[in-house]
């Protein structure tokens, strides 16, 4: 991968790029702050990922923004390039990254004029670092890969969500730290640290829970220190979130691992509090629940079911996005303001409340104990922080909610 200029230590610039992206100028940072500069960062964002290369403008622009065309791109280039500079600090007295940024012979580039802190170029010498000590001298190497692991935040430029450009990048550097992560608990196994393996996978996780690999080696942890009980609890946590999300069963590593955890004589748990520890699971989520279609279903007629024992009022919301002439929009498009349309659902709705994609374009919300009223109101506040927050892109946004039917009701609403 591109190399650029690593500056460690005290450097009066640091770019930071693994988890979230701001720049560090002195005591200042410097971020995207609205809308309006989002395209100019993009840029900026582009060029320091592909440090060791240089593009004609019209080739960024169809690399960023491939839908768009524009019939000048050397003037929008030069116009965004110099709003860049300008939030850098260009001109002043200072060192800016603004130098950075060259212009030659009809391309853009990154130069390396100005010294700078770049997260990911650290991680990659400090993994580096510690796979040359590794034989010779185990403890560097542990202290290198633990240096290296505090440095991956998160994944690399992680708002750019819907940028192919930036996917290889972002495996790229994911690999490394999860090679990194797998080395460092190689060696902490050979030491018998198991008490490190379990925070550094339990870290780990709130990273990536969806790599398998990791919660075998945190089980694996816990059965060395022999805590069968809370092995199996997070085995029967990960294997049913595992399904439940993305459809997967338990790889044939896990089922052997299950075989310990629980096939064990005297593996039943007879204090109920334990029990009620292991299926509840841990908190995922501050808001409403998501869940596939085929299991809000199954709540869905169990709501309905006590609908018709007690009379309670269950509401059943919808949003439906649609382009003005009510047809199913662009996928691309679509994607994109679905995302960010469930996004704002889960952060407005409260515990207890459940959310699915009934389909491409269509999300539905169960809203147990509100009236019509409130759950108008509840359709109309998400909408609004909706539209605060982002771009219809053209789009219609339908909202409806109405009261579940009981199960005496001839008409159907599945």
């Amino acid at each position: 991968m591109a190399e650029g200029k690593i500056v460690f230590g005290q450097s009066e610039i640091g770019i930071y790029t693994l988890g979230t992206f701001y720049i560090r100028q002195g005591d200042a940072i410097i971020s995207e702050s609205s809308n309006r500069s989002k395209r100019m960062w993009e840029i900026f964002k582009f060029l320091l990922s592909n440090r060791e290369k240089s593009y004609f403008p019209e080739v960024i622009l169809e690399k960023l923004w491939p839908d768009n065309d524009y019939a000048d791109p050397n003037l929008v280039m030069r116009s965004q390039i110099f709003r860049l500079r300008q939030a850098l600090g260009n001109g002043g007295d200072k060192p800016s990254l603004a130098d950075n940024i060259i212009f030659r012979q009809g391309c853009y580039s990154w130069a390396e004029k100005t010294p700078y802190y770049l997260d990911v170029n650290d991680l990659e010498a400090s993994v580096s670092e510690a796979g040359l000590a590794v034989d010779d001298d185990p403890e560097k190497a542990i202290k290198l890969y633990r240096k290296a692991i505090s440095i991956y935040k998160g994944t690399y430029l992680p708002e750019l969500s819907f940028s192919e450009w930036i996917e290889p990048l972002r495996s790229y550097y994911h690999d490394i730290y999860l090679d990194c992560l797998f080395d460092l608990i190689s060696l902490l196994k050979a030491r018998r640290d198991y008490s490190e393996i379990v925070k550094l996978c339990e870290q780990a996780a709130s990273i990536d829970y969806f790599e398998e690999k990791i919660h075998v080696k945190l089980i694996e942890a816990l059965l060395a220190q022999d805590q069968t009980t809370r092995a199996r609890a997070h085995y029967n946590e990960v294997t049913s979130i595992f399904y439940r999300e993305m459809g997967i069963k338990p790889s044939e590593h896990m089922k052997n691992l299950y075989r310990l955890v629980g096939s064990e004589p005297g593996s039943f748990e007879l204090d109920l509090s334990t029990i009620q520890e292991g299926l509840k699971g841990k908190e995922t989520v501050n808001g409403a629940y998501y869940c596939d279609a085929e299991l809000f279903r199954y709540f869905y007629n169990l709501e309905r079911a006590r609908v018709e024992r007690n009379g309670q009022s269950v509401l059943l919301g919808l949003f439906t996005l649609t382009t003005p002439g009510f047809v199913l929009p662009d996928k691309a498009i679509l994607k994109e303001v679905m995302e960010n349309l469930q996004t704002v659902i889960l952060e407005s709705l409260r515990k207890g409340d459940l959310v699915t994609r009934w389909n491409s374009a269509q999300i539905l919300m169960l809203l147990p104990g509100l009236n019509r009223e409130q759950s108008e109101m509840v359709i109309a506040r998400i909408e609004d922080k909706f539209n605060e927050k982002y771009n219809l892109k053209g789009l219609v946004l339908h909202k409806k909610v109405e009261s579940i039917l009981p199960l005496e009701s001839e008409a159907q609403f599945f």
